[in-house]
């Protein structure tokens, strides 16, 4: 633990100033366009290629970018109720897992049986993409065991194309004579992280943003169980593991953490107010893990992917907007304008 101490402490200096960026960003124009998480990781990519760091950041980088990873996934349960999940329509609901669940198989058949990507790559833009943008990829990492190479093309790249996605679907609205709900539903459904899609859907009128809010934070409460299919379909079939390690393996730590407080939290044993507590330390552990990662990040190898990653991501999009058209206006949704 001496020795990963040089390299935690510059992930939490990169992390500290990423968030007080993000800071000053929300303290400006009221909310973070480019999201803490981006930042770190961006600082801990720019340290890694461009300063002469000392060898033992290494190691330091390494822990952060696993352990506290890690412990941000798990400590994320504190703030999940599974009733909130279904207290949206039923039709809405069933849009949004069609969104979800679609989203990912797409960017998987699309990124790896297409462009031949890395499987793990193709999952990671498939879950920023389809559920909650930078943090998704973060807590999907580790239990797919991701590379920081991976993590960085998935988060840059879609963090670069969503902005663009801010700036273009607006003009959705009148094109597709969008009434100010069933604006909120597209954004809500296809945009890639949170204040991207508060950015595009309050762009229109309060209405939607209101909805596009909370159809995007549907997709949020969606992590948990992606988190737990992802790590059954990417565990180890080993059959000469011990019975103790097979769980382990079944069940990573810190998703048996993630589940034990999703339900403390579900059966109020968590308080409302203590689930938040919980969250807001998640995201900070997630900001000093993204600058651990970033460390580890060469920008070569993620260069080399970078077009096929952008197709991958600019193809799911299309999915995602085209199936939130779709069920505008095929189902009953719940919300009225």
């Amino acid at each position: 633990m001496k020795n990963n101490f040089p390299g935690i402490a510059f992930c939490v200096f990169l992390g500290s100033i990423a968030w007080i960026v993000a800071e000053i960003e929300e303290s400006i124009i009221d909310r973070a366009v480019i999201d803490a998480l981006v930042i770190a990781l961006v600082l801990g990519i720019l340290a890694k290629n461009l300063l002469p760091l000392p060898a033992t950041f290494g190691s330091g980088g390494k822990f952060a970018s696993k352990q506290v990873l890690e412990a941000s996934v798990l400590l994320l349960g504190a703030s999940v109720a599974l009733q909130d999940i279904t207290s949206s329509g039923t039709s809405l609901l069933i849009l949004i897992l069609v969104a979800v669940f679609g989203g990912l198989t797409v960017a998987w058949f699309i990124g790896h049986k297409l462009l031949g990507l890395s499987s793990r790559l193709a999952v990671l833009v498939g879950v920023g993409n389809s559920i909650c943008g930078n943090s998704a990829v973060a807590a999907v990492a580790p239990v797919i065991k991701a590379t920081p190479n991976e993590v960085a093309a998935a988060i840059g790249i879609s963090a670069i194309l969503g902005v663009g996605q801010i700036l273009i679907l607006p003009f959705f609205a009148p094109i597709f004579d969008l009434d100010h709900v069933q604006y909120g539903i597209l954004a809500g459904i296809s945009v890639y992280a949170v204040p991207q899609v508060v950015a595009a859907s309050f762009a229109v009128s309060p209405l939607s943003g209101q909805t596009g809010t909370l159809v995007k934070l549907v997709r949020v409460l969606l992590l948990g169980p992606m988190i737990i299919v992802l790590g059954l379909l990417h565990r180890d079939t080993d059959n000469s593991s011990s019975l103790t390690e097979k769980i382990k393996t079944y069940v990573p730590w810190f998703v048996a953490g993630f589940l034990i407080l999703t339900v403390l939290r579900t059966t109020d044993v968590i308080s409302e107010d203590l689930g938040l507590q919980a969250r807001s330390i998640s995201k900070l552990l997630f900001v000093v893990a993204m600058a651990g990662l970033g460390l580890g990040v060469d920008v070569r190898e993620v260069g080399a992917v970078g077009p096929r990653v952008a197709v991958t991501i600019l193809g799911t999009m299309c999915f995602m907007i085209v199936l939130a058209l779709v069920g505008i206006q095929v189902l009953d949704l719940g919300l009225t304008s």
